[in-house]
């Protein structure tokens, strides 16, 4: 198991949140520096992040490959407002994103074609890390708590779409422990039936008896 106390900004020694406070790129080399400043006040529901995600997922194919970098996740920012901004991401096989936060902002991911492995942790409540499968139509909810790797390795390009809010500012990297022990989650990890929101949007499914490894 991962633990939580093991989750660290990569290169910053650990204080609560947990976060660093430098922006960085999202997914791949775009910045968000224009983006406005955290505001969590005007964070929407997860239910209306829900309702954003799934149109925006029925009219955007996967980003256009990049000759220069062709096995990197490519990524094009649709939409940006005061409340929430809205990302395509195609992942090829093979590529992913490390262990990370979205600063302040609620998210929402819903994948549009292939499929993911996300290695999911929480820097506040402390439980163990645990894998899950991310599949074509199903979604996922991010509390700005949580932490989360994503990796394709299922053979083929997958694409998502990813909803921000406030919209992302700020994106720090943790240490997930060891990269051997990613390795073993994402080999573990167990279809899971995912809720479609949290505390304020009731799950479309029952959860699982354990969401654990």
């Amino acid at each position: 198991m991962v633990s939580l106390h093991a989750l660290a900004p990569i290169g910053h020694t650990p204080s609560p949140p947990g976060r660093s406070s430098g922006r960085a790129a999202h997914p791949s080399n775009q910045s968000s520096d224009d983006l406005p400043e955290e505001d969590l006040s005007g964070a929407l529901s997860f239910e209306a992040l829900r309702v954003i995600a799934a149109g925006f997922a029925k009219a955007h194919p996967p980003v256009a490959r990049d000759e220069n970098d062709p096995s990197a996740p490519r990524s094009l920012r649709l939409l940006a407002t005061a409340h929430y901004d809205v990302w395509v991401v195609t992942w090829p096989d093979g590529s992913g994103l490390a262990a990370h936060d979205h600063g302040g902002a609620r998210s929402v991911l819903h994948v549009i074609e292939g499929e993911l492995v996300e290695i999911v942790a929480d820097h506040v409540d402390e439980r163990p890390a645990r894998a899950r499968i991310l599949r074509e139509g199903e979604m996922a909810w991010a509390k700005p708590s949580l932490v989360h790797d994503v990796a394709n390795t299922s053979g083929a390009d997958a694409t998502t779409l990813h909803v921000y809010s406030p919209p992302l500012a700020e994106i720090s990297f943790f240490n997930l422990n060891t990269d051997n022990e990613c390795q073993r989650l994402r080999a573990t990890a167990v279809p899971e039936v995912l809720p479609a929101g949290s505390e304020d949007l009731a799950p479309l499914r029952p959860p699982p008896l354990s969401l654990v490894i």
